[in-house]
């Protein structure tokens, strides 16, 4: 049996973004990165013999991008991170030795643990998953595998397997 892909990467796919991670209970300084996307989904072809319209594919992929760029990416669901709203709409940010406050304007909050490359990854295949079902587009996908370049050559990866049953 053939099994059929299609992929779309760097091109319009890419974010700049600060983001901060914690790990073996620290947290890391503020940084930025120029972040890149690859997306391959996988499936069964269609009745016109393609997996899915790579168009929308690439449209979808780079509206995402497009919410994450040029902001403080910050994760929600940590337990390391304490999150309180300040005065004049600004953000308090503690984890272990380290506190920023951000204005809240340049804070993107993401329902996620952590802002590793694959929890980003992981971020962004939920998103592109709930778009194409919105958009009608989810069609005969079975897995989905959402990259994302951190630095040249380091890639944080989620592959998702998806299901029709649910919807």
């Amino acid at each position: 049996m053939n099994r059929f892909a299609v992929r779309v990467h760097p091109g319009e796919l890419h974010f700049n973004a600060a983001h901060f991670i914690t790990f073996n209970r620290s947290c890391e300084n503020l940084h930025g990165h120029n972040f890149h996307l690859s997306v391959e989904a996988w499936g069964e072809k269609t009745p016109d013999a393609f997996v899915i319209d790579f168009v929308l594919l690439n449209k979808l992929a780079a509206n995402i991008c497009e919410e994450l760029h040029d902001g403080v990416l910050v994760p929600t669901e940590s337990e390391e991170i304490t999150l309180s709203e300040l005065e004049n709409d600004m953000l308090e940010i503690r984890s272990y030795d380290k506190r920023f406050i951000l204005s809240r304007a340049s804070c993107i909050l993401l329902p996620i643990t952590n802002t590793t490359a694959e929890m980003l990854a992981s971020h962004i295949s939920n998103r592109l998953i709930e778009r194409l079902r919105a958009d009608r587009g989810i069609g005969n996908l079975q897995t989905l595998k959402v990259s994302v370049e951190e630095a040249d050559h380091q890639w944080g990866i989620c592959l998702r397997e998806i299901t029709h049953d649910q919807y």
